[in-house]
């Protein structure tokens, strides 16, 4: 079980672009996150991340991974799949960001620079969880 203390931290995260902590906890012990941050859709760096991720989904789908992009007017969902769009929220988001967030709830990495897929597969392939998932296929 998360400690009350990850769940803040994690709740700090994200929680500025969620409107509520159901958002969060529907994927603890069953999707890691990828949440890319930026100030507005449309943000450069955020869309090339995106589109990185995108080219694998493939490889993230079979690593258990969602992607969120978190903007100051709300977020989406898996490249769009879900889309929630606010006008009265000020998230206070001011820069990119990116955030790997494991299957515990807790944050594995954070960059203010655009990764490469293989960045956060590589992270993800040596997790404990993910080394038992792939024995066990």
């Amino acid at each position: 079980m998360v400690s009350l203390d990850m769940k803040f931290i994690i709740f700090l995260l994200l929680a500025p672009c969620f409107m509520n902590a159901q958002n969060l906890e529907k994927h603890q012990w069953k999707n890691r996150i990828i949440a890319v941050s930026s100030p507005s859709f449309g943000n450069l760096k955020a869309e090339k991340q995106l589109l990185l991720l995108k080219a694998d989904r493939e490889a993230l789908l079979e690593r258990k991974l969602v992607i969120y992009h978190l903007t100051n007017s709300g977020y989406t969902l898996n490249f769009g799949e879900e889309e929630v769009v606010s006008h009265d929220a000020t998230n206070g988001i001011t820069a990119f960001s990116v955030h790997l967030i494991g299957l515990d709830g807790t944050e594995k990495f954070r960059a203010k620079e655009l990764q490469k897929t293989q960045k956060f597969f590589g992270l993800i392939d040596a997790m404990p969880m993910r080394r038992a998932e792939i024995k066990n296929k």
